[in-house]
This record gives C-alpha cells, sequence and structure tokens, in this order.
C-alpha cells in the first residue's frame, strides 16, 4: 500500500525519554541538537511544528541521584528535570533565531472543555506568531488518576487540539514489527497499516510494558496512532536515531511505520468526547437501551438506566455507559446525577411530572455521545 502524505502545514512531533537521554537517564545534548536542526530546517520549509516532549523525569532522576519509582519521587525528577530539559531545548533552538514556549497540561486540565479550548486556543497563538511549543505532561503535579498513560497519547491528542497534517512518533525502534523490535530487533516492520490491522496488534503485545526510561512501550505506539487515524490524520512511527529521520519523513522516503487514517473521522467535539478525558462516573444501560445506542445511533433516553455510579453533574465532563460493565458509548449529560436518579427507568413522558422541567434531547443525546466502536 502506498503511502499518501497529504500537504503538510503543520505538524506534531513526539519524541521520547530514550531518544533524548543516555542510558543513565543523563540528556545527551547531541540527540536534542540533531532534532533541533531538523525542526529548524523543517520550519525553513514554512511547516508549523509542536513538540511533544518526554525526558524530565528522566533527567531529573539522573540529577537527583534516585530511582525510586514512587508517583513522590517521579514528581520530584520532573521538577528538576522539566527546567534543565527546556534550557538545553532553548540553547540549540536560539543559534536557528527561534523561540520556544512551554506547555505543560495534565489529564485534568483537559477533563473541563473551557480549559481544553484554553489550551487549544493557546497552541494556535503560539504557532501563529512562529513560536514552536514544547508539549510535556506536568509530571510535577500529576498522579495516577489524572496522568496521560504516555507522551504518544498525549502526542495525539495534540494533534487534534491544532488541526495537525501528521503525527511523528519518534522512539528507540524503527517502526512497528510483527514482534516487538525492543525484543527481537530482527523482528519484519510493518510499512504501512491499517486501523483494523493495528487493533489486531494491540491484542499481541502487552499494555504498557515500558522500558526502564518511559511507561509507555510498544502498546501506546499502538493506540496513539488509532486515535490519530480517527481525527484523520497520518502517524509515522520510526526511529530517532536514523541519521535526518524527520526530513526523510517529511520527504516522503520509505522510512519507518506509516498508520493510515481513517476515511470518516470524528469533529472535534467527539473528539474530546472520546479520548481527552478519563470518565469517572458511570451510567448503568439494559442491553435494549446499548443495542438502540450501538445499532440506531439513538440518544440514551432515562427508560434505559438501570443506575448511576460516582458523583457527577449536568455538563461535569464525559461519563461512560456501561452494560455489563462493558463500555458501551461515553457523552455528556443533560441532566444532573441528582435528576437522573429520580427518572432512571422512567419513560420520557413522566420526566416533566417528576421534575418539574424536562430537556427534550435526552439524557445523552446522540450529538454529544461517541460509540465505542467509533473510536
Amino acid at each position: 500500500m502506498k503511502r499518501q502524505l497529504p500537504k503538510l502545514n503543520r505538524i506534531v512531533v513526539k519524541i521520547g525519554s530514550s531518544s533524548l537521554c543516555k542510558n543513565n537517564g543523563e540528556i545527551d545534548p547531541n540527540r536534542i541538537q540533531s532534532i533541533v536542526n531538523q525542526i529548524s530546517s523543517i520550519r525553513n520549509r514554512g511547516i508549523q511544528v509542536v513538540l511533544v516532549s518526554s525526558g524530565a523525569v528522566a533527567a531529573g532522576q539522573h540529577l537527583l541521584y534516585a530511582n525510586g519509582t514512587s508517583i513522590e519521587n517521579k514528581q520530584a525528577a520532573a521538577a528538576i528535570g522539566q527546567p534543565v530539559l527546556l534550557s538545553t531545548f532553548q540553547n540549540y533552538f536560539e543559534t536557528h533565531n527561534l523561540t520556544i514556549a512551554q506547555i505543560l497540561l495534565t489529564h485534568d486540565d483537559l477533563h473541563d472543555r473551557a480549559r481544553y479550548l484554553s489550551a487549544r486556543n493557546t497552541l494556535g497563538i503560539l504557532l501563529d506568531h512562529n513560536i514552536i511549543p514544547i508539549v510535556n505532561e506536568n509530571d510535577t503535579v500529576s498522579t495516577e488518576e489524572i496522568q496521560f498513560s504516555d507522551n504518544d497519547f498525549l502526542g495525539a491528542l495534540c494533534t487534534n487540539m491544532v488541526n495537525a497534517d501528521l503525527f511523528i512518533i519518534l522512539s528507540n525502534i524503527d517502526g512497528i514489527g510483527e514482534q516487538d523490535p525492543t525484543i527481537n530487533p530482527e523482528t519484519n516492520i510493518y510499512n504501512t497499516l491499517i486501523i483494523d490491522e493495528v487493533e489486531q496488534l494491540k491484542k499481541i503485545f502487552p499494555k504498557n510494558k515500558p522500558n526502564q526510561l518511559s511507561r509507555g512501550g510498544i502498546f501506546t505506539k499502538l493506540e496513539a496512532p488509532v486515535m490519530a487515524a480517527q481525527y484523520g490524520i497520518p502517524t509515522i512511527i520510526a526511529n530517532s536515531q536514523t541519521p535526518s529521520i524527520l526530513l526523510k519523513i517529511i520527504n516522503n522516503e520509505n522510512v519507518g511505520t506509516y498508520v493510515q487514517p481513517t476515511e470518516t473521522k470524528l469533529n472535534s467535539r467527539k473528539a474530546y468526547i472520546a479520548h481527552a478525558i478519563k470518565p469517572k462516573s458511570f451510567l448503568i444501560i439494559d442491553h435494549g437501551a446499548a443495542q438502540a445506542i450501538k445499532t440506531n445511533k439513538a440518544s440514551l433516553l432515562p427508560s434505559g438506566i438501570i443506575k448511576t455510579e460516582g458523583s457527577f453533574s449536568r455538563g461535569d465532563g464525559v461519563i461512560s455507559i456501561q452494560e455489563n460493565r462493558e463500555e458501551v458509548a461515553r457523552g455528556i449529560l443533560e441532566y444532573d446525577q441528582d435528576e437522573i436518579n429520580l427518572i432512571l427507568g422512567k419513560q420520557s413522558s413522566d420526566i416533566e411530572s417528576i421534575l418539574g422541567f424536562k430537556h427534550h434531547r435526552g439524557i445523552i443525546h446522540r450529538d454529544n455521545m461517541v460509540i465505542i466502536k467509533e473510536y
């Protein structure tokens, strides 16, 4: 299958800790200089670049002289490593007369739609003023509940936030292989994959099996391109140590693994619902409601709800809709939890007599819902 790169106006480049640091965690200035030189050449072609960079925790652990795996230890390491990492990038970008900006995010920052849009607007303004945003997870305040699974995931979210034309993941592997390239370096590397093939590979590789410098592993190299593909954005996974790798990708040379985007894509709002936040609350529904949502793409009505779990209010982020503990869809509610508890199992015609009012869009309207198979 031939690769078909779109016209490139804006790209997102994610680079992992293992591509920026030595084995002991110390930042490798030569590697950073190489990446900066390539990004500068890309900017000279009129292509805007968002850089999603890992490496803060690894750099900080090296300077903290501690390798503990506790959240607290990683937070302290990130506090030390982040300014070191940014300073190194800044020193090299300045030689090309390029200005950088730091964007630190947690999953909680994107939980609120207004904050999500604020982050998106900030990135847009920076790019419009020829600034290179360097995005990283705010590891100093991140906990397991609010952290991204990996910066691959954060990079995929950024592709949607900035309407990128291409997502590039640079790692320590040549691409996605039939086997894990970190275990079997001789494995055959796929040139091109479609989403169905990636989904099959996700069943083979273990989830979140990190190396010593990162927490994502091969699984997120599969999961993140699926997200980008559903935004209509192709992904290329390649080895950061391949000479001039970014320039080869931009020139459409046959390097790495290309993941083809889907023909239909989620709009910006549904992409937010599907991926931007982790649902913390749940609606448990019956089989009939699940079938209506999946087959007929219907809105969720009160008659199909069995119970609510967690704590939530109307419009309070995204809620998970489940049948028998399996997620059916995600959506944004039209009612508060207390109101839903009063009308669950009831007919829509009974809502006004019970609550004294009625929203005419159901409990979750189809426009504010994403079915699992859609993402």
